[in-house]
């Protein structure tokens, strides 16, 4: 808890950052993205250097980081679908492990690749199945057959297949990383634009716009005024708040103003960066007074971030709130984060690949 405040992670990760997982460029540019967001957002004693940063992270270095170094209760896990670009970047057993320790604390989104035709709807059905997901993560781009692809959410043949058998197999939410290129891709698979066109015809599904407004901010702003199947997980725009807080503030004021905090979902993309720093500074965090004045941008009052923190995504899914803080306060988790004792990655080993070297 923040402060009695319900704290769910709605995008949570473990990175596998070793060269040998990075099937070419691509890969190599984003984990260089990844590294230079926390190094040059996040402050000490919570950031990470090169030699420790680029490694293989454990479940055991996610749980610890989550629900014992931060004030977190609850996190969903995402796998990464794009199994052209890296071999495994977000291993699924990790998010799997935690859950079978805490199953009260981290839940599951399953992950597949439009772009691989009959074998995503499989692996859908599978992951369904076994998995027991709460939503599903696409990724717009892809390597197939050694070549990078891309699609749009409006594609008919490429896209639609997929969310029919979403609406089939009962999987109401689909997460579509946007605003955000993957290393060195081109940017307009990652406009946001597309997604009216999925909002509009299946409208008995949810649309999780993942990094929304990171870029392309008025259209992501226009789209949960215009649609009431479209949301924004923040994902990426929480690692501004504390070196670039007007531009957070931009962000999260455009988007409150325009689809209120119901359709926000706090995210830190954890292991991206450590999720502490990020919500303490969130907790202290005032909408600019001549931001209030001059764009009509709302009062950050403690039940907006209330809402943003955890409620909102609570309701989104339809978890039972009052049975998650009872859970969460009484488990040992709960107990090992009350000492306080735990350094910030405290579970991650001082030495990653050594093919990484040292920052000057």
């Amino acid at each position: 808890m923040l402060n009695d405040k319900l704290v769910i992670d709605a995008v949570t990760h473990a990175f596998n950052y070793e060269k040998r997982n990075a099937k070419g460029r691509y890969a190599l540019l984003q984990n260089e993205t990844n590294f230079q967001l926390q190094w040059n957002l996040i402050p000490e004693p919570y950031r990470l250097p090169r030699s420790r940063y680029f490694q293989r992270y454990s479940d055991e270095a996610l749980e610890s980081a989550l629900f014992v170094e931060s004030d977190t209760d609850v996190a969903f896990y995402h796998s990464i679908p794009a199994w052209g670009v890296y071999r495994e970047y977000s291993p699924i057993s990790i998010g799997m492990a935690i859950r079978e320790r805490h199953p009260h604390r981290m839940f599951i989104y399953g992950a597949v690749s439009p772009l691989e035709g009959p074998k995503a709807l499989d692996d859908l059905q599978e992951q369904v199945e076994t998995w027991d997901i709460k939503g599903v993560k696409l990724y717009p781009v892809d390597f197939i057959d050694g070549k990078l692809q891309s699609y749009l959410m409006s594609d008919e043949k490429v896209v639609y297949p997929m969310l029919e058998r979403c609406r089939e197999l009962g999987v109401k939410t689909i997460a579509i990383h946007k605003a955000q290129p993957l290393g060195g891709a081109p940017m307009d698979p990652f406009r946001t634009g597309d997604v009216d066109y999925c909002a509009i015809d299946f409208p008995d599904l949810n649309f999780e716009i993942v990094h929304g407004g990171f870029a392309f901010l008025e259209e992501t702003a226009t789209q949960v005024r215009r649609f009431a199947n479209v949301y924004v997980n923040l994902e990426a725009n929480t690692l501004l708040i504390i070196k670039q807080p007007r531009t957070f503030a931009r962000i999260l004021g455009q988007l409150l103003r325009e689809g209120g905090a119901s359709k926000l979902f706090w995210a830190t993309g954890c292991m991206v960066a450590h999720p502490q720093p990020l919500l303490e500074a969130f907790e202290r965090f005032e909408m600019p007074e001549d931001m209030v004045e001059g764009e009509d941008f709302p009062v950050l009052t403690e039940e907006i971030k209330a809402d943003i923190l955890g409620l909102s995504y609570a309701r989104f899914h339809g978890l039972d709130v009052d049975g998650l803080r009872a859970a969460v306060m009484n488990d040992k988790l709960s107990a090992r984060r009350a000492e306080r004792t735990a350094a910030p990655w405290s579970e991650l080993p001082l030495r990653g690949d050594p093919a990484y070297e040292e920052a000057a």
